[in-house]
């Protein structure tokens, strides 16, 4: 039995998947979690072998659980199923702990064939994902995948403005300033905005 556990901050997907997972003989579901704190806990009270992590969560997002994972003398094979698909944050993704990446719009057949993988040889890479890595080893993947916008609301940022400023002098909401921020950082496997600005300035963004 492979012992799964399941961390998605969307309801209707995580019980959308443990209710697909239940169905299989193969594999026990220990238990769900909506964030990354939820993770730690499962896996203080149970032995798991594979965590079904998402990226984007409150709290305590994927890269942050990964990261803490990574200092565990033993923590489970992490695949990774998210969204999120530029080769910047698969390569990320990959730095920062995971054993495994999937998209989210997989059928069962690849998301089944893909924890057995994990389980069996400690690590999941399709095709894609295979040749993101190669490139990446041959330096060929662009050191950034952010786009023209994206690079013009680093820059603010990095001038200090307040999300309200840049919201203002872009023609945005705040929220749309803040869903650009926030992907930012996921693309580039960041943690706050100062890791952001140092990694803009490092990479000549601004």
């Amino acid at each position: 039995m492979i012992k799964v556990v399941i961390a998605d901050d969307h309801t209707i997907f995580r019980q959308g998947l443990y209710a697909l997972l239940d169905k299989e003989d193969r594999i026990e579901l220990v238990g769900e979690a909506k964030d990354g704190k939820e993770v730690l806990e499962i896996l203080a009270e149970h032995a798991v072998d594979v965590l079904l992590l998402d990226i984007e969560m409150p709290r305590m997002d994927g890269f942050d659980t990964m990261r803490v994972l990574k200092k565990q003398k033993h923590k489970p094979k992490i695949l990774v199923l998210t969204m999120h698909a530029s080769p910047q944050f698969i390569k990320n993704i990959f730095a920062n702990g995971a054993d495994g990446y999937l998209p989210k719009d997989a059928e069962k057949a690849k998301l089944m064939e893909a924890i057995n993988t994990v389980y069996t040889t400690g690590s999941y890479h399709t095709p894609d994902t295979v040749n993101i890595i190669m490139n990446t080893l041959k330096g060929n993947v662009p050191s950034t995948n952010i786009s023209a916008r994206e690079k013009e609301i680093i820059k603010l940022i990095a001038d200090q403005y307040t999300t309200n400023e840049i919201a203002e002098k872009l023609f945005l909401s705040t929220h749309t300033v803040e869903s650009h921020r926030k992907n930012i950082l996921l693309k580039l496997g960041l943690k706050n905005t100062a890791g952001l600005v140092k990694y803009a300035i490092q990479k000549g963004l601004i």
